[in-house]
């Protein structure tokens, strides 16, 4: 079908994705769990996007005539359709999310996880479901499922347990329940920017104020339009408005989510972005204070500064490839208490090895509250060396350039446990190919910027133009 990625379901409404493909996929999703479950229980969410309704409601027909018994949970951030297939008193065998994450809004996708929140990838049971979903009978006329809903404000202040917009409030009390198990200590009279980017994320604002923070938020209303940018925290210019308000309103701290809420990314107290690999090193080394010499995992675009912190925490630092079905595959294997990738997505133990950005607001309040520094002084002595950040490139042929690359740095240590990482002493890359997209990405760091800017030359005069 051309929509399966690496990770998940996802294109653009209604010419690649639409109600019809959205019944097969569904179909196949019931018959891949019905081979360990008769009538697997499966529990369906969406985000802000108003394409989602309808995709749900022809996806749940098609679990329910592939033999499944499909549960609508409403409008949710994908954490709590985690825990809602996890950590209910009754776990269900599996869920989706309908979500295209950070894409635009013509875009819409599907999330799967079986039950205890495994992920399902491209080679862990994606593929099933698309050859499934081949032999899925034809779409009724008529859809039977009803998952409509009406897309409101966020939950009242003065409420934070109040189901918004048609989420079960058994589901949503449940889920403000695990949350507020994380929290240990958070700064008293905190002020704090939020931009939730008119996703799932506003679902959280109620929560917040709940523990004593005063919030200044920005684009709270739900609207899968994102009328005022991209529900995606990890470009620089849609964190620009953030950076301004925090600086504005004099904020402690500043919070982006994105459309599905399932990454953060935090800026400190002077308005700067502060790298997902330093939250990674952060939370890492707070968590570990809890729980000696446990393992913490990390993607292999993130900080050497990373392992070096965790390691100065009595920790085990583990890397691993980009991907959160890699990520939590491996958590699970090894037990690792935590895990961060560059794209801000942070992995908890105690959160069913699943992803989660308000867990992750939660840990960076803790290590601000129980530390009473700020952010920035948290921050500086993790942020040791220079780095480029993720740049783009296109290219024709992504197996030359990589072969170029290589007999260029041949005197260096090479591995390839994603794409090629060459390393050297003072300074490192990684070069890695894009799973949907005819693109390479680089990520390079030196222990300055004039070195950065050195070897950045070197590296992408054999590789082509950077794109925007």
């Amino acid at each position: 079908m051309g929509l399966f990625k690496a990770y998940d379901v996802r294109g653009t409404v209604p010419d690649q994705l639409n109600a019809p493909i959205a019944f097969r996929i569904g179909y196949g999703f019931a018959k891949l769990l019905g081979e360990d479950n008769e009538h697997p229980h499966v529990l369906v969410g969406i985000d802000a996007r108003p394409t989602g309704p309808e995709l749900a409601a022809a996806f749940m027909d098609g679990l329910a005539t592939g033999g499944a018994k499909a549960e609508f949970i409403g409008p949710c951030s994908t954490p709590m359709l985690y825990w809602a297939v996890a950590g209910r008193e009754k776990p269900a065998q599996g869920g989706a999310m309908i979500t295209a994450s950070h894409n635009p809004a013509r875009y819409n996708g599907i999330k799967f996880c079986r039950e205890d929140a495994v992920p399902i990838a491209y080679d862990t049971g994606l593929t099933e479901i698309e050859e499934l979903a081949k032999a899925a009978p034809e779409p009724p006329p008529k859809w039977s499922a009803d998952p409509t809903v009406s897309l409101l404000p966020p939950p009242p202040v003065e409420n934070p347990v109040a189901a918004p917009f048609g989420l079960s409030p058994r589901v949503f009390q449940g889920y403000v329940q695990h949350i507020r198990r994380f929290v240990k200590r958070t700064p008293d009279k905190l002020k704090v920017a939020v931009d939730p980017a008119n996703g799932m994320g506003g679902i959280y604002l109620g929560l917040l104020r709940s523990l004593g923070l005063e919030l200044i938020v920005i684009n709270a209303q739900f609207d899968g339009a994102f009328p005022n940018h991209e529900a995606n925290p990890s470009r620089l210019d849609n964190l620009k408005p953030l950076c301004e308000l925090v600086k504005a309103n004099g904020c402690q701290l500043g919070i982006a989510l994105d459309g599905d809420a399932d990454r953060a990314v935090f800026v400190d107290e002077t308005g700067t972005p502060v790298g997902q690999d330093m939250i990674t090193a952060l939370l890492g080394q707070e968590l570990l204070k809890r729980h000696k010499g446990a393992a913490v995992l990390y993607d292999l675009r993130s900080s050497r500064a990373v392992a070096e912190v965790v390691e100065g925490a009595g920790g085990r630092p583990l890397r691993e490839r980009v991907g959160h079905s890699y990520m939590k595959a491996t958590m699970r294997k090894v037990g690792c208490i935590f895990g961060g990738e560059l794209a801000g997505h942070y992995y908890f133990k105690d959160n069913f090895y699943a992803d989660s950005a308000i867990i992750a607001v939660i840990e960076v309040l803790n290590a601000m509250g129980l530390s009473g520094a700020p952010l920035s002084e948290l921050i500086k002595p993790i942020r040791r060396y220079s780095q480029t950040g993720e740049i783009n490139f296109k290219v024709k042929d992504k197996e030359e350039v990589f072969s170029k690359v290589q007999d260029q740095f041949k005197d260096a240590e090479i591995d390839h446990l994603d794409g090629v990482t060459v390393s050297y002493p003072d300074w490192w890359f990684n070069l890695r190919a894009s799973n949907t997209e005819p693109l390479v990405r680089l990520n390079l760091e030196a222990g300055s910027r004039e070195q950065v800017q050195e070897k950045y030359k070197q590296v992408a005069a054999l590789i082509g133009d950077p794109i925007e």
